[in-house]
């Protein structure tokens, strides 16, 4: 027969040191730590746990003079309305101009890296586009889990005749 007291791999496993902390937040912070439902060490948890992106690493990459000079021409070849001679040699000396300075036969243009959001697998070009696309993903998957929250809550119906009032 089983006794009561400390044995050996019982309880609740550790997920960690424990420290005592003491925390000053404003009202509003502490609200939205309280709304969250969470525990304040998970909350803090959770928080650290948000991925952080790097830099962008800017690298050149070369393009060669023909490339740009081929495109020109399968442009020029499918598109149906043509604007005039003068328009299209202008917007062609801009380009090589600002890709080739000096008459050189390769270009180097910076790209940069792209940024990959963790909720929804879309590539944005920076941070600040990222989360701004991320945020209507996440109010509807807190919604989603709101709801479900709430229809947990409900009163269930008796599983058992005994439970019948």
């Amino acid at each position: 027969m089983p006794r009561g007291g400390k044995r050996e791999g019982a309880g609740r496993k550790a997920i960690g040191i424990t420290r005592k902390v003491s925390l000053t937040l404003s009202e509003d912070e502490w609200a939205e730590l309280e709304a969250s439902g969470k525990t304040l060490s998970a909350f803090f948890r959770d928080l650290m746990r948000l991925p952080t992106a790097p830099e962008p690493v800017k690298e050149k990459v070369a393009y060669e003079r023909r490339h740009a000079e081929e495109r020109w021409q399968i442009y020029l070849r499918t598109t149906e309305q043509q604007p005039s001679p003068e328009v299209i040699e202008k917007a062609k000396d801009a380009t090589f101009r600002l890709l080739f300075p000096d008459g050189e036969n390769v270009a180097k243009v910076e790209t940069k890296t792209q940024y990959i959001c963790p909720f929804t697998g879309k590539r944005f070009g920076s941070m600040d586009a990222l989360v701004r696309a991320a945020i209507p993903h996440l109010i509807k998957s807190a919604e989603a889990d709101q709801r479900w929250k709430n229809a947990s809550e409900q009163p269930r119906s008796p599983q058992y005749f005994d439970q019948i009032r």
